[in-house]
This record gives structure tokens, sequence and C-alpha cells, in this order.
């Protein structure tokens, strides 16, 4: 099997010619593997690791402000920039994190006059149409798009709506009834641009933390689930077979509310939050594709080969039936190569006896 059949194969529920993986590897990470190897910047760290399946999204995450991008004013090495969210960010060069200074709706009044840019604009899909051919030579091609809670902070910056869905939650349903309009149709061009009927498209949305969700299954239930679930059903009207959540967090209290919404999987199974794929597998079955499974946060980074090898065949024995893409969230700079190249030999030997 080639990668787009092996991945389509499990998340059939169907047992493919072995375990799926996903990885994708972080700046850090590749330049610690080159030194390591003593290897030069040309060589693709997927062509040294080729049994991975998924390594890339061919994401589509712009907001409905594209043509308001751009960098407003500077001042030393801080600059002032406007993303596609419509949000004036300060930002420092060098710097991972940023202050959020305006944003595109400051008052609710302003809703029903906030007018989008197009989803079909092509400068929205340039970064796909670059990465499209690695991503085909290399792997199982999946696509994705941001999803309703994000997009919602964006719009209205992460503190203010989460109070206004404490306070006003029929104001959120509006709002997410706006944006699932939108993200509907950047979706479908996705889709046509990058041919992932088959595979699936990956919804970003950070419903949850460490230990919970963020926002209360009820909360879930009543602005977002409706939204969601005519967004995917236009989706999946058109031939599209799955929708996989990309959520790091604890989402255990949504999944039955995701399932009906049309969810068909989940990526970022993260089991330092207490999200344990073969536990997760036992009680959901073949309803619900998941993805990940390794901890990037313990036991990769510093965990003994013992204990990553209880982990990864802990995940190797569940994912024979289908429905299981072995992986981590993602392979930063603070897991060891020698540990990383343990693992994929490990899943190497299992292929063997699959």
């Amino acid at each position: 099997m080639n990668p787009r059949e092996r991945v389509m194969t499990a998340f059939a529920f169907e047992r493919p010619d072995r375990l799926p993986r996903y990885e994708i590897f972080r700046h850090d990470f590749i330049a610690n593997w080159r030194a390591k190897k003593d290897l030069p910047g040309s060589i693709d760290i997927y062509d040294h690791y080729p049994r991975i399946d998924i390594g890339t999204v061919l994401r589509a995450d712009e907001g409905p402000f594209f043509r308001m991008k751009g960098v407003e004013k500077r001042s030393g090495d801080t600059y002032y920039e406007r993303d596609a969210w419509g949000r004036l960010l300060k930002r420092r060069e060098g710097a991972f994190f940023s202050q959020e200074v305006e944003v595109a709706l400051e008052e609710k009044t302003d809703l029903d006059e906030i007018a989008f840019d197009g989803p079909q604009l092509e400068e929205r899909y340039a970064r796909i149409r670059e990465a499209r051919p690695r991503c085909e030579r290399l792997f199982a091609p999946v696509s994705g798009v941001l999803g309703l809670f994000m997009s919602c902070c964006r719009l209205r910056g992460t503190v203010q709506f989460l109070m206004d869905l404490a306070e006003d939650p029929a104001f959120c349903r509006d709002l997410a009834w706006k944006v699932a309009d939108f993200v509907t149709l950047v979706g479908l061009c996705t889709l046509e641009r990058t041919d992932t009927w088959d595979t699936a498209l990956w919804v970003y949305d950070e419903l949850a933390e460490t230990r919970s969700s963020l926002i209360s299954p009820q909360v879930f239930e009543e602005v977002f689930l409706p939204a969601y679930r005519r967004m995917i059903d236009c989706w999946t009207s058109r031939g599209l077979r799955n929708v996989i959540l990309h959520c790091d967090g604890n989402c255990l209290s949504l999944i039955d509310l995701l399932l009906e919404a049309g969810f068909t999987g989940i990526q970022g199974i993260a089991p330092k939050t207490g999200m344990v794929l073969p536990e997760i597998k036992a009680e959901y079955g073949d309803r619900l594709i998941l993805i990940g499974g390794m901890c990037n946060i313990v036991v990769l980074p510093i965990g003994s080969r013992k204990e990553i090898e209880r982990q990864a065949l802990a995940i190797v024995e569940v994912a024979k039936d289908g429905g299981v893409v072995i992986g981590t969230h993602s392979v930063d700079g603070d897991i060891p190569v020698e540990s990383y190249d343990f693992y994929y030999s490990l899943l190497d030997r299992c292929d063997a006896a699959w």
C-alpha cells in the first residue's frame, strides 16, 4: 500500500498492511537531527524517515480579512501587524507570543455590519499550491481549516468571547453561524484545491486544555453544535469522507457531541492530558478515528526505552483492526534524536510482525 491507501484503509476501520504513522517535525528537532547525523541542509527529514504516512496538513486557516494583512507600524524591534482575522497584534522580533491590541468585533452590534472577504480569493491558497506536490510525493495528503471556537475567539478576543459565552449565548450562537458560513466555503475551496475528499479535512479547534474542555458540553451543544452539524453536512454531502478535529487537550467530555456534529475522528490524542488512546479505542471502537497516542511531553523527551516501548506497543495492539494512526502532537527539540530513532525502529519491528 502507498501512504494514501494505507491511511484510507485505517480510516475505514479496516486492517492496513501496517500501522500508519503521523509525525510533524519541528525546526529545533530537525536542527538537532542534522547536527547529530552530520547531514547537509538539503536532506529532507521525511526522506530519512520514509514510513511516516502523514507529515503535513494542507491548511487554509487564514481569516476573513485576508486583504487587511500587513505590518502597520515599526519601532525598533517592535512592530504592529494586522492579521487576517482583523486583529492588530503587537509583536517583537524573534518572540513567539504577541499582544492583542485590537480585534475586528469590538462591539456586539457590529456583527450584522461586518463584511468578510470572499473565501474564493486565490491568494488564500498560495501556501497549499506550493506545498501540495511535496505532500503528495511523500504522504497521504490531508487538508485543514480553522474551527468555530478559535475563529470566534480571534474575531472577538479570547477573554471577551469567553465572557460572552457566559453572559450572552445568543450573540455567540449568531457569531458562530456567521463564522460557519465562511469556514464552510473555505473548506470546500480547500478540498477542491487539494483533492482530499477521500482522506480527511482537519478542523483546528482547541476546545480543551490539559485537564478538561474549555467550554462545557452544554455550551458546545447550545452555541456550536448546530453550526458544526450544518457545516460538516455540507462537506460530506459533496463527498468528503472524514472530518478530523485537531485538539491537543482533554476533550473527553465533548466526544459524544463531536460525533453528533459529524466529526469522524480526533487528532492530537495526548496521554499527558488524560486522553489515553487504548482507553478511548476501547470505549468508541469503530465510531471514532484516533490519531496520536504517543506522549511528547514526558515519555519521548525523558522516558526510558522500556517506557517508550510500553506506550507504543499498547497502541499497536489496539490498532490492528484499523481506526488508528500512531504519532505524537509534534516532535520538538526536547526529544532526543536517539529516543526518536528507538521509537521509529520499534515501529519498524512491529510492522514486520504485523
